[in-house]
């Protein structure tokens, strides 16, 4: 599996994951987040990444420094310098449980090792909880909790030192 930089023909992907998690009571993304826009500036920001395998994009996911305002309220360990975010990691159904997230993640952690970032953050839907015991069992500390817009639960925010 190889990862490069992220190509507008593989937008479809958040609309599948969307889907997917939908069938199984997890609403953790609606019909206004991921937007096109959002997507768009990713992808000419340059932080958006696939996963490909056998010339097929299995996975994608947004490694930046930007962080959502609601971060603010949360007690992070890491204050000091650039921060290492991750938004939106999302497998393909077909290739889920095959350690594609595993490989993003550790795509995304080394390149925080390799750019001198002191930690990663992200946030996660409470009500994944799948994706919840996926982070901590890779070592990542819940730090507090957030509320999003349209969302009635809120989602965990964690963070890793690297």
């Amino acid at each position: 599996m190889q990862t490069k930089p992220w190509q507008m023909e593989y937008l479809p992907y958040y609309v599948i994951a969307k889907n997917k998690l939908d069938e199984q009571g997890i609403f953790q993304w609606t019909n206004n987040y991921p937007t096109l826009a959002i997507v768009e500036n990713d992808i000419d920001e340059g932080n958006l990444y696939c996963a490909i395998l056998e010339n097929q994009c299995v996975g994608i996911i947004n490694i930046s420094e930007e962080q959502e305002p609601e971060y603010d309220r949360i007690a992070w360990k890491n204050n000091n310098g650039k921060i290492l975010v991750i938004h939106r990691l999302a497998v393909d159904p077909l290739f889920q449980g095959k350690g594609i997230a595993k490989k993003l993640m550790d795509f995304a952690e080394q390149f925080g090792i390799r750019n001198n970032y002191p930690s990663v953050r992200l946030d996660a839907f409470s009500e994944n909880k799948r994706v919840l015991e996926f982070y901590e069992t890779r070592g990542y500390k819940k730090r507090g909790e957030v509320y999003f817009a349209g969302r009635q639960s809120p989602f965990f925010c964690y963070e890793m030192d690297l």
